[in-house]
C-alpha cells in the first residue's frame, strides 16, 4: 500500500518538513509527527496530491479508514487514474465491508492496467467473500499468470482451493507457497531437502 518513493514539490518554508523527512517519520511509525507535517504542507498547498495521498496512507495504518478515503478521494481528484490511489480506495472500502464499492474501485484500477497485480488479488479475495467462487477463482488464476510465483497469492489460491473441496490442487498451490515447488525456464522444479 505504501509507496514512499513518489515525489512532490516540498514546501520548506514555514518551518515544515520536507518530503524526505516526513517520509522518514512514517517509515518510523512517527504518524503524529508526519500528519501534523502533512496538515502544514496542505494548508499552504491545497492542491499537493501526494500529500492527500500520504495522509490517507497515515490514516490507513491507523486504521482510521473513514479519513483515508476522505484524503484518498481529494488525492484522487487531484490526479485522477493514479493507480495507487485508486487501488487504495478500494483497499480501504473492503476494510469497511463495503464490498461492491471497493470491487468497482479494484475493476477500475484493472480497466486502467489489466496486469495490476494486487488489483486482480483483491477482486478474487472480494469475489471470495462474496461467495462467487467462479469468479474468485478466474481472479486467482489471471494473478498467478501475471506472476507465477507470487508467494502471497499462491498460499491465499491453496486455501481457496481446499475451502471449495479441490484439495488436490489446493495442496499443490500450499506447496508452491511453502517454497517446495518453484518455477524454472524448463517448468516445475521439486525441491528435495
Amino acid at each position: 500500500m505504501l509507496d514512499l518513493n513518489h515525489t512532490f514539490c516540498s514546501v520548506i518554508e514555514n518551518n515544515i518538513k520536507s518530503v524526505e523527512e516526513i517520509k522518514k517519520l512514517i517509515n518510523k511509525k512517527d504518524f503524529y509527527h508526519a500528519e501534523k507535517e502533512l496538515l502544514k504542507v496542505i494548508k499552504i498547498k491545497k492542491n499537493n496530491y501526494y500529500a492527500h495521498f500520504l495522509l490517507g496512507n497515515i490514516f490507513a495504518l491507523i486504521k482510521k479508514f473513514e479519513n483515508a478515503i476522505e484524503q484518498y478521494e481529494i488525492s484522487n481528484q487531484l490526479k485522477p487514474n493514479n493507480l495507487e490511489i485508486i487501488y487504495n480506495l478500494g483497499v480501504m472500502y473492503g476494510e469497511k465491508d463495503e464490498l461492491n464499492k471497493s470491487k468497482n474501485f479494484f475493476e477500475k484500477v484493472i480497466s486502467l492496467d489489466n496486469n495490476y497485480l494486487n488489483a486482480n488479488l483483491a477482486l478474487a479475495k472480494i469475489y471470495e467473500r462474496q461467495n462467487n467462487y467462479e469468479q474468485a477463482k478466474i481472479f486467482y488464476k489471471k494473478t498467478l499468470s501475471i506472476k507465477k510465483d507470487f508467494i502471497l497469492a499462491n498460499q491465499i489460491y491453496g486455501k481457496f482451493l481446499i475451502k471449495i473441496g479441490e484439495i488436490n490442487k489446493g495442496q499443490y498451490y500450499n506447496y508452491k507457497y511453502s517454497g517446495i515447488i518453484r518455477f524454472n525456464d524448463k517448468g516445475v522444479n521439486i525441491i528435495n531437502e
